[in-house]
């Protein structure tokens, strides 16, 4: 019996994010008859006891700033010992950053490397103008925006690019948990809106979280029954300061009492169940937005901004909206045609839900993933024999 292939995957942060969870989807779902995984986080956090806990092989190697030369060249040795240990036949690597370390000590280990660019390439990514440089035997986009981003930006990198969309376990969003329900209802007091509107992200700039508030200002003076509700944070050691003016703003705006911070949440089943539609208000193209999924899982109308990624998933009118970025009377105008016609809620949330049962599953980019797979590690045993 052949025995699995060893793959590796390199991520960069502990927590979850949108990259996160459809690296989590995939190393969950992949066929360990053929393929056996290990994850290796760079930064400890919560998200790698989720992982572990789900009965994933993990590796922590946490590191320190890039920019010391003498402790990134003791992390990427340590990979590369950790590669061949493991005998990989393949490594890949989330993000640009990941990339700078997986992808050196796959090369230095004289493994093949693929780097999975979750975010849309731009001039201004200095670390992704460095990957690219990398040798890689593919580059994963998890949408066609990103793909033309990609191009536009690099030219033609050399490494095959391929595109894969994210997709969700549609039957966790579908059954809510009863009890957490509950509770996270209890510990909000969302009881005391008649509706309520949810988004749910990282909070860093880009993210477009002060253009939904403004909008919340302008909803809130026609429909007073209306809460709103950001679930997120900073990632781990950043010192941006924009939660802290997000909070200043909400207090200018005069919404202390209609906006709940609710902080990184893993119930993200029962915030879905409980909002009334989804906004993702994000004010630079984002290559995908899993969190659009899982809220058109949820069976939830989502209103997108009409940037990168989210033109894939969002079909305006059927299963959504679509405002044009940073356009605060927009995005409030969106909001409030939805919430005051509840049929079309309801019918748009079925139709996103059917969409997503047909396009964006977890089992489809499972096996389409698997297929790459297939694909490269049989062009590489070509090239050994």
């Amino acid at each position: 019996m052949r025995r699995p292939s060893s793959i590796i995957f390199v991520l960069p942060v502990g927590e979850r994010g949108g990259a996160e969870s459809v690296f989590f989807e995939i190393v969950r779902g992949l066929d360990r008859a053929r393929f056996a995984p290990l994850v290796v986080f760079l930064r400890d956090g919560p998200f790698v006891r989720e992982v572990q806990d789900a009965g994933i092989p993990v590796h922590l190697r946490p590191i320190t700033r890039l920019r010391d030369p003498f402790n990134y060249g003791r992390a990427v040795e340590a990979l590369r010992r950790v590669f061949l240990r493991q005998e990989a036949r393949l490594v890949i690597s989330s993000h640009g950053y990941g990339h700078l370390y997986g992808g050196v000590a796959a090369w230095l280990a004289r493994l093949p490397a693929v780097w999975w660019q979750h975010g849309i390439a731009s001039a201004e990514h200095h670390l992704d103008r460095v990957a690219v440089r990398i040798p890689a035997r593919g580059i994963i986009v998890s949408s066609f925006a990103a793909a033309e981003a990609h191009r536009r930006v690099f030219g033609a990198s050399g490494a095959p690019l391929r595109v894969i969309h994210p997709g969700v376990d549609v039957e966790r969003f579908r059954s809510p948990n009863p009890e957490r329900l509950a509770r996270i209802r209890e510990e909000w007091r969302v009881d005391r809106f008649r509706y309520l509107v949810s988004a749910i992200g990282r909070l860093e700039p880009g993210k477009g979280y002060d253009c939904f508030l403004h909008a919340a200002r302008l909803l809130g003076a026609e429909m007073p029954d209306v809460g709103f509700l950001i679930v997120g944070g900073e990632m781990e050691g950043a010192r941006s300061g924009y939660a802290a003016s997000l909070r200043g703003l909400v207090a200018a705006l005069g919404l202390n009492e209609r906006v709940i911070f609710a902080g990184f949440r893993r119930e993200i089943p029962e915030v879905l169940a409980m909002s009334h539609l989804l906004v993702h208000a994000a004010t630079r193209p984002e290559s995908f937005g899993v969190v659009l999924c899982e809220a058109m899982a949820a069976g939830r109308p989502v209103i997108a901004t009409d940037l990168g990624g989210a033109r894939e998933i969002v079909v305006p009118g059927e299963t959504g909206l679509l405002v044009p970025p940073g356009d605060p009377p927009a995005l409030a105008e969106a909001m409030g045609l939805l919430l005051r016609d509840g049929a079309r809620r309801r019918m748009m949330g079925e139709a996103a839900r059917a969409r997503v049962r047909m396009r964006f599953t977890a089992r489809r980019m499972v096996a389409h993933f698997e297929q790459f797979l297939d694909e490269l590690l049989v062009k590489l045993q070509g090239h050994l024999a």
